[in-house]
């Protein structure tokens, strides 16, 4: 949005700069914007980029600052939270479809890029969840010397496969005694922040 005259540009400026997305129909933007200026010390609130409402970002420490909620899933009221309702509605789970709205739920998750056509991850909807999968492939068995008892079949790249279960035990140690991680789940290396949602903007009292 863009101000047509010096002094809207720079309302507008000053309401931005509070990290607040312009709405004409809210007449108590630049009222909000300075209170949170005022607030943050000049640095627009709790001083975060992108802290429109309904942006989400990972905080370094477990509570989130005031105006943000944890992405929780809970259900929360569309009245106090009625900016944020505004926003994203009901595409995080309807509450109890009159009075409430449920929050993205960010625990123990990765986010992903939604890809919107570009055919990378197609046919995904909009705040979709994805369970973990590993991609289609092969695993193939170089040379190896058949023991007694070894079922060897030939492989379809003219390789061969064996039955695993038939070699002695010092062939399958140097199998299942790999220097590799395991676990219940297919994960990267990764580190646990706090993913909270821009709420609302705390408001200043007059007698600060």
């Amino acid at each position: 949005m863009q101000g047509s005259t010096p002094v809207e540009c720079e309302v507008l400026n000053v309401i931005q700069g509070a990290g607040i997305w312009p709405d004409c129909d809210d007449k108590t933007q630049l009222l909000q914007a300075i209170e949170s200026l005022i607030a943050g010390g000049g640095s627009g609130g709790v001083g975060v980029a992108g802290s429109e409402i309904g942006a989400v970002s990972a905080f370094a420490m477990p509570t989130p600052p005031e105006g943000w909620l944890v992405c929780d899933g809970s259900a929360v009221s569309r009245a106090e939270y009625a900016g944020l309702f505004a926003t994203v509605g009901t595409l995080w789970g309807h509450g109890d479809e009159v009075s409430t709205f449920n929050l993205p739920d960010l625990r123990g998750e990765f986010v992903r890029g939604f890809d919107a056509g570009r055919g990378v991850d197609d046919g995904r909807v909009f705040a979709s969840g994805q369970d973990h999968a590993l991609q289609d492939h092969d695993h193939r068995l170089g040379a190896m010397d058949a023991q007694s008892g070894v079922n060897r079949t030939t492989g379809q790249s003219g390789g061969s496969d064996y039955d695993l279960t038939a070699i002695d035990d010092r062939k399958t140690s140097n199998l299942t005694n790999s220097p590799y991680n395991y676990a219940d789940e297919t994960r990267p290396r990764n580190i646990a922040m706090t993913y909270a949602i821009k709420a609302f903007y705390p408001v200043v009292s007059s007698g600060q």
